[in-house]
């Protein structure tokens, strides 16, 4: 058996002395996996035997010379398991090996060797280890960065039955969800808070503290700027502070969405450099993406698969075992970079499909032709690959970053379909203020004239939300501004105050807002958008309605007096 883990063990020659084998191990004790572990290998390069602390003690109690070599004391028949063996078959097999030879006793077997399809050692287990790793209910988690993927993934995990802390630098946030009160809206995650909360098993700091973890997992936010180039900062702030606390046997989980290679090439450097250990070795990295929708995020976290990619094996298998006990099911993919590669090719490939379907309502403009109805028939009775309907842009924390974060990876090529789909998407959010003006034009008033009130502002309707993040009508409103328009707003669930401390005017009524308003531009599919009727809020008035979901029936709009009808592609011809 060729050996080739010496980042693992102090390798020595089976005449090597006992003497100069335990200085030789002494002087690798922070260089490798396991310092209590020597690999005795013959010059062809197989595997003569192994010896562990446990024998030089053995030896010492026997008065054994020191000077003699260490194949007097080595074990010549360690105890080994193939690599092909998963996680769960791990130790019953272990258990076997080592019943087989006769060692279930005061000698008990601590450190199993691996081996591949070729006889060649891969890996050393540490069975004590791997019996603690079986059950990760006990141990203690802690999730850094309490935004809404942090926030949820703790409670979920806390309701799986860990014991977590959600770690956040904003002290009035640690606060309020110290409280039991929950800063995003997410159907069933304010009962689930307050439960964990009431069970002890889960709890919130501004820090990390004095407190030991088994596994940290970083959910700090990734932004990009205006030129697509990603901020890194709080993921470099967290990857210290963990860094200089991580011990032997750790465990680290990226969930931040990524550039391709941030894990391996910065995050990993560094927490090797502070902790003055080794990744792969002495402890575990995995890159675990989150996918999970808002509004649909905590039962999401009880049904989708989670993807998995692992520093080494053991990092896999690790990182495997903890999400297996609060997934349906575990995806393991080959390495850090694919992992990393999965979040973002999810969502480049869900904002690439939007695009195209942005794009052709812009070529459907040309011709006034509703694209709904165009895409509607388009898929009618036709099962291959069903085109998405469009929208005025496509938003969202997500949607709008990490195709900039896929791009990032081709350097400043144009032409990357990243960053192609956004500017489609950018495009669509600007296309209502297109309208706009030609109602303007129409009813021959300046476009800064007319009262524009914006309904749904939160980035997406249903599943229903708050999050303003990315939302694209913010990004319509700043360039109604930008013309000299000064809109109204109202969202079916958004707080009048935090549309407010957006800089958008708020209304408290709809249907009045309605009523008063020259143009309505509906910007999400929430369905407290659209009014039961439209005809009682007809003042006589000449005034725009916007559909930006195909929410409304058109024929209902246009057969009020002076009312016009507009949705992507399309507005009622002039009278």
């Amino acid at each position: 058996m060729t050996v080739n883990i010496e980042h693992l063990a102090t390798i020595v020659a089976p005449d090597t002395s006992i003497d100069a084998t335990i200085r030789e191990m002494g002087e690798n004790s922070k260089r490798v996996g396991y310092p209590g572990l020597a690999l005795a290998v013959d010059a062809d390069g197989t595997l003569a035997g192994i010896l562990t602390d446990g024998d030089i003690r053995r030896a010492y109690i026997a008065n054994v010379d020191f000077r003699k070599p260490v194949s007097e004391i080595m074990v010549r028949d360690p105890v080994f398991v193939p690599d092909t063996l998963s996680h769960e078959e791990l130790v019953p097999e272990v258990y076997r090996r080592v019943r087989a030879t006769g060692r279930l006793s005061a000698q008990a077997v601590r450190l199993v060797l691996v081996k591949d399809a070729q006889g060649r050692v891969t890996d050393v287990i540490d069975f004590l280890q791997l019996l603690s790793d079986q059950d990760f209910r006990a141990s203690h988690v802690a999730v850094i960065g309490m935004g809404y993927v942090g926030l949820t993934l703790a409670v979920h995990l806390a309701s799986a039955g860990h014991v977590v802390t959600g770690i956040d630098i904003r002290k009035s946030l640690i606060e309020q969800l110290s409280r039991g009160q929950s800063h995003v809206f997410e159907p069933g995650l304010r009962e689930l808070l307050s439960q964990a909360l009431e069970r002890g098993n889960l709890t919130f700091r501004q820090d990390l503290g004095a407190q030991s973890y088994k596994s940290y997992i970083v959910a700090v936010g990734s932004p990009v700027d205006t030129k697509g180039v990603p901020d890194l900062s709080a993921l470099n702030l967290v990857v210290g502070e963990i860094g200089k606390r991580l011990k032997q046997g750790d465990l680290v989980m990226l969930r931040s969405t990524l550039p391709v290679g941030t894990t391996r090439n910065i995050v990993i450097p560094e927490l090797d450099r502070l902790s003055g250990l080794e990744a792969g070795a002495h402890y575990s990295v995995a890159f675990t993406p989150e996918r999970t929708a808002e509004g649909q995020a905590m039962r999401e976290l009880r049904t989708l698969p989670q993807i998995v990619g692992g520093h080494s094996a053991r990092c896999l298998s690790q990182a495997t075992t903890f999400w297996s006990r609060v997934s349906p099911a575990v995806v393991k993919v080959a390495s850090l970079e694919a992992a990393e590669l999965v979040k973002l090719a999810n969502n480049t490939f869900r904002d690439l499909s939007f695009a195209f379907s942005n794009e052709l309502s812009s070529l459907a403009d040309r011709f006034n032709v509703n694209a709904f109805d165009l895409i509607h028939a388009a898929n009618e009775g036709y099962p291959r690959n069903p085109i998405p309907m469009p929208s005025p842009g496509v938003g969202g924390y997500c949607l709008t970053k990490d195709p900039l974060l896929y791009a990032a990876a081709f350097g400043q090529d144009p032409l990357v379909l990243g960053r192609a789909s956004r500017r489609a998407n950018d495009a669509a959010a600007i296309y209502p203020v297109s309208i706009l003006q030609r109602f303007a034009d129409r009813i021959g008033k300046p476009l800064s004239a007319l009262r524009v009130l914006l309904i749904g502002i939160a980035f997406k309707g249903e599943p229903e939300t708050t999050d303003l993040r990315g939302a694209t009508a913010l990004d319509t409103a700043r360039e109604l501004r930008r013309l000299g328009v000064v809109p109204f707003a109202w969202d079916g669930i958004v707080p009048g105050e935090e549309l407010e401390a957006v800089g958008l005017k708020a209304s408290a009524d709809r249907d009045a807002a309605i009523r008063d308003a020259d143009a309505v531009l509906i910007l999400n599919n929430h369905r407290d958008n659209v009014p039961n009727e439209f005809r009682p809020l007809a003042t006589g008035a000449r005034k725009l309605i916007f559909d930006g979901w195909n929410q409304i029936d058109s024929r209902e709009i246009e057969q009020i007096s002076g009312w016009c009808y507009a949705t992507m592609g399309y507005m009622s011809p002039a009278k």
